[in-house]
């Protein structure tokens, strides 16, 4: 998201109160209503699903509680997800009808906007394309190579990757097992791929993860 499109969204949003959220939070369930449109001011949150006597299956949508919350504003449907808090949020909520006049009134800010949510979706599907057919290695890789481009902070060719995700959340959203993800990030780490040592993942060349993934 532009710094400039950030910029005019939490202008609108402070008019609203903050609300707060502990860590492990669940703040949406599955088939519920958002009752509004929500934009985080700090914090990570995590997408799921659970079915019935199976595994928690997770989803790769950064950003979450925003851009489902809009979906849902446009298209009137309820939440098809848990939605979890992995570090405590800070997050304003506007009402639906309130955001949908201030697009109204903001013309480009809305292209803007439905720009990033056609960009999400084809993240998604790339995603989705590499669970298919990719090898352990390469969902792992891909999932990096994600969170980097969402959460990153780029110096010269190493991208530092701000949130903290442990390996059974990386796990939930590659289908993998923990100690698979476990093995494939030591693999990493030891291939030059990225640096793991402080409990934060740091990509050392974010050019050459995208060249192992095919995506250049």
């Amino acid at each position: 998201m532009k710094e400039e499109t950030k910029k005019k969204l939490m202008e609108f949003f402070s008019k609203y109160p903050l609300k707060k959220y502990k860590k492990g939070q669940i703040v949406t369930e599955s088939n519920e209503s958002f009752k509004g449109v929500y934009f985080v001011k700090n914090g990570y949150l995590r997408v799921y699903d659970v079915r019935a006597g199976e595994k928690e299956s997770g989803i790769q949508i950064f950003n979450p509680w925003f851009f489902l919350s809009l979906i849902s504003a446009k298209t009137g449907l309820k939440s098809r997800h848990f939605i979890e808090t992995m570090s405590p949020v800070e997050a304003w909520m506007a009402p639906a009808e309130e955001f949908e006049k201030f697009l109204r009134e903001n013309p480009k800010l809305e292209d803007e906007l439905n720009k990033l949510i056609m960009e999400k979706f084809l993240d998604l599907t790339t995603f989705v394309s590499q669970l298919i057919s990719g090898n352990a290695y390469l969902k792992v890789a891909g999932l990096i190579y994600s969170m980097a481009r969402e959460y990153g902070v780029a110096k010269g060719k190493q991208v530092s990757i701000k949130i903290k995700i442990t390996h059974k959340q990386i796990a939930t959203l590659t289908g993998l097992t923990r100690e698979t993800v476990t093995l494939q990030m030591l693999k990493l780490e030891k291939n030059g791929v990225i640096d793991n040592d402080r409990r934060q993942i740091v990509v050392m060349d974010i050019k050459e993860l995208k060249k192992l993934l095919g995506d250049e």
